[in-house]
């Protein structure tokens, strides 16, 4: 039988790909990275204004908490539906038209007058970016192989952390001189800079294009999932604990240093700086290094060092102390974050990395409600944020040791490609 042109390998694909365009799948993932980044600066400019809006206005943890788990809950139940749309009709339509709504609800945000609408307005964003991040992940599946693919998602992190840098340093300089509400209107902008860059220098992946031509049936999400359950659910458990350290940090410590230390929008910014500028370095050198010395054992390590964090930041005593623990936390995130992207991906068949990026975003979003509402129920409770911090650490331990158990020492991915194994064959059937 004629091999289809879902059988063809991924260095054949991307070959073609090449040719056709001129350009190699690494530089599309370095363009992506790129408007990647300068989206978040736009999204950072508003990290350094919750904490002292919410106090200035007189609310408490809790408030803080809902605000920033509302973005996450709206995201878990679109992740997984826009991730599977980016297998149907393309990932670049579901980037530009997600960029574009995320533009509309940052200027929707700016003009809110009380909390319950900062709240609607927040969760409206995370519903309109819930197609991005999912969709930008498939979209590296796409254009790499398992050699390459942690230095990939290595790029793709560090643009994500430059404007993790960038945008709460400058956010904080914009609302301590210009106030609380320009920042938002600057992102929306920054927002639609980002989209027209993406329209200009992103290709859709040539896989995407040649799947229009043959549909294989569709696979169950469940099926795909059970052919590695207990790696799937270790990477789940470990995404999910990574993420609910951030909750804690971004409510309970933050509102904690307000109140202890005193810090005001500017020092907030820097201190997401000092994180940036750690994970930046990290990202590249540790998705390096996964793809030579394997996955687990920096996942791992990444969430010792996570716990260690956590334990730092309870016992921070003034602003410096804290702008260490949050390098240390960095590097963590960045040992574990590129490298369970990349194993993700290994496990994953191509024709399914659009579903199973989104289910794993619902995964991550899932932390992202539970810790902040939990954290600011604690701030409250106890006027503190260490609970929360010993709480975020536990969480973190139990993740590398369950990852230190399940996760394989290696994986040889076997790409679509990787195959000559026509579409019909049951267990290549893993469609969108």
């Amino acid at each position: 039988m004629e091999p289809t042109p879902e059988s063809q390998s991924a260095d054949d694909v991307l070959a073609e790909f090449e040719e056709e365009t001129g350009h190699s799948g690494m530089y599309q993932v370095v363009m992506l990275a790129i408007s990647l980044c300068v989206l978040q600066i736009g999204f950072g400019f508003i990290v350094p204004v919750f904490p002292v809006y919410i106090t200035e206005l007189g609310m408490g943890g809790i408030e803080l908490g809902v605000l920033a788990a509302s973005f996450a809950a709206s995201r878990i139940f679109l992740a997984g539906p826009l991730g599977g749309l980016s297998d149907t009709v393309g990932r670049k339509k579901i980037l530009v038209y997600s960029l574009l709504g995320f533009a509309i609800s940052n200027i929707v945000y700016a003009f809110a007058q009380d909390a319950w609408v900062m709240i609607a307005a927040r969760a409206m964003e995370g519903a309109v970016s819930a197609g991005f991040f999912p969709t930008a992940n498939a979209f590296v599946s796409d254009m790499t192989t398992h050699e390459n693919r942690g230095t990939a998602m290595g790029y793709l992190s560090t643009g994500n952390m430059v404007g993790f840098v960038v945008g709460p340093v400058v956010g904080g300089v914009l609302a301590e001189f210009l106030g609380i509400r320009l920042p938002f209107i600057i992102a929306a902008g920054v927002t639609l800079f980002t989209m027209l860059l993406l329209t200009i220098l992103v290709q859709e992946p040539k896989r995407r294009e040649v799947t229009e031509v043959t549909k294989p049936p569709k696979v169950p999400l469940k099926e795909v999932l059970s052919r590695a359950r207990a790696a799937y659910g270790a990477l789940g458990i470990a995404m999910f604990a990574n993420m609910f350290a951030i909750g804690v940090l971004e409510v309970a410590f933050m509102l904690d240093a307000v109140v202890r230390f005193g810090i005001g929008p500017l020092e907030i910014g820097g201190f997401f700086g000092v994180i940036g500028i750690c994970m930046i370095i990290g990202n590249i050198g540790f998705g390096k290094l996964s793809d030579k010395i394997g996955r687990k054992w920096l996942i791992v390590t990444g969430a010792i060092i996570g716990t260690i964090s956590m334990l730092m930041f309870a016992t921070a005593t003034d602003t410096f102390s804290f702008y260490i623990a949050g390098a240390v936390l960095a590097i963590g995130m960045s040992m574990r974050g590129p490298a369970i992207q990349a194993l993700i991906a290994d496990l994953t068949e191509p024709s399914s990395y659009g579903r199973v990026m989104g289910f794993f975003g619902a995964i991550n979003n899932s932390a992202y409600v539970v810790s902040p509402t939990m954290s600011g129920y604690l701030f409250d409770l106890h006027g503190n944020a260490i609970s929360s911090l010993l709480i975020g650490g536990g969480v973190s331990l139990i993740g590398g040791i369950v990852a230190g158990v399940a996760l394989p020492a290696d994986i040889k991915k076997k790409d679509a490609s990787e195959s000559s194994t026509p579409i019909e064959t049951p267990i290549s059937d893993e469609s969108a």
